[in-house]
């Protein structure tokens, strides 16, 4: 696929969660070469900062977990979360095809970023994903034994 046409088709893919009203406060714009930027307020009162690179088709949530020391038992915790995302053992819906997209993180001075890679083209599949997937690392990973990581990171309500 081209750079331009995989950009639009992420700038798409993004405003329909925006004119649904999943995000709040979304904005995109280019960035040099061909990537571009996007930020947006979903799960938490941080804004999301999603970062696409059309030349190697990667979606990548930025500094999407802080305070998470490498290494880490939530570290460690996280990444073998992330591996069960393409296991056959979870339902189609749910699963990542790693025929179709690679997930992966970086954990740079605490910094957890998150990245998703278009394997086959199609990135609003990789979008779907990416975003089904931080919804789970959300609603799922974190609301278990790392509640107080929320409270402490995200401001989230004790009760």
């Amino acid at each position: 696929m081209k750079s331009d046409d995989s950009l639009q088709a992420v700038d798409d893919a993004l405003m329909s969660y925006a004119d649904r009203g999943v995000f709040r406060g979304f904005a995109g714009r280019r960035l040099a070469g061909s990537r571009s930027e996007y930020r947006f307020l979903w799960l938490t009162e941080t804004p999301f900062v999603l970062h696409y690179d059309a030349g190697s088709q990667t979606l990548t949530f930025k500094n999407l977990l802080p305070n998470v020391p490498y290494p880490s038992p939530m570290d460690r915790s996280f990444r073998a979360f992330l591996r069960l995302r393409t296991s056959a053992s979870l339902p189609e819906h749910r699963r990542i095809d790693p025929e179709r997209a690679r997930v992966s993180c970086a954990n740079r001075a605490g910094m957890v970023s998150v990245s998703l890679q278009s394997m086959d083209d199609d990135v609003a599949y990789a979008v779907g994903k990416a975003m089904a997937l931080v919804g789970e690392i959300f609603h799922s990973f974190l609301r278990g034994p790392y509640f107080e990581y929320m409270v402490e990171n995200f401001n989230e309500s004790e009760e």
